[in-house]
């Protein structure tokens, strides 16, 4: 469910566009999955992979760190490059 962040430097409306077009992943052409795959790698470098699954799926931020063995302050630096990144393509 998408919940607006006001930690993240970006308006309403482009968090809100940022997320859904980012939980669309697996229904995206292979070019604009490749993007969103570069875009978390850019920013959560070595936690790529995290911040891939979190803005992709519906699992929760403290079921991804877990999983990926992360600080919850980590993910969220990521989530909020990621979102500033994007935001930049727009």
């Amino acid at each position: 469910m998408f919940r607006f962040k006001k930690g993240i430097p970006v308006s309403y409306e482009d968090q809100g566009y940022i997320y859904f077009y980012s939980r669309r992943y697996r229904r995206l052409p292979r070019k604009e999955r490749r993007r969103i795959e570069m875009l978390c790698a850019e920013a959560g470098g070595e936690y790529q992979e995290a911040l891939l699954e979190f803005v992709t799926t519906d699992s929760g931020a403290v079921a991804v760190c877990a999983r990926h063995y992360i600080s919850q302050s980590t993910l969220e630096r990521a989530v909020r490059k990621y979102y500033s990144a994007f935001q930049k393509l727009l």
